[in-house]
C-alpha cells in the first residue's frame, strides 16, 4: 500500500513538473495573417507593409484617399489603428 501511494505521488509530481517545464505555445502571426487582420479591421487597399520586432505595420490606402496604419501584433494578432 505505501508502494503504491509513493508512486502515485511521484507519477504526479513529475506530470506538474513537467507542465510547468514545457513552454506555452506561442502564436506567431506572419505577413500574410497581418494584412488579412488589417483588412478585416479597416476597408481599403494595401500599399506598404512593414515588420517590426513585435509587430507589423500595415499602411491602407482608405477608399476617400486617406492613409492609415494599422499596427498588428505578431505575438497576439490584435490590432491598433495608428492616424498618420
Amino acid at each position: 500500500m505505501l508502494r503504491l501511494i509513493a508512486a502515485i505521488l511521484i507519477t504526479f509530481t513529475l506530470s506538474i513538473s513537467a507542465a510547468y517545464a514545457a513552454p506555452a505555445p506561442t502564436k506567431v502571426i506572419d505577413k500574410k495573417q497581418a494584412v488579412t487582420i488589417a483588412k478585416e479591421a479597416e476597408n481599403g487597399k494595401v500599399l506598404k507593409i512593414t515588420e517590426q520586432k513585435d509587430k507589423f505595420v500595415v499602411r491602407i490606402l482608405k477608399p476617400k484617399g486617406r492613409v492609415i496604419d494599422i499596427i498588428v501584433s505578431k505575438r497576439t494578432g490584435q490590432v491598433e489603428k495608428e492616424n498618420n
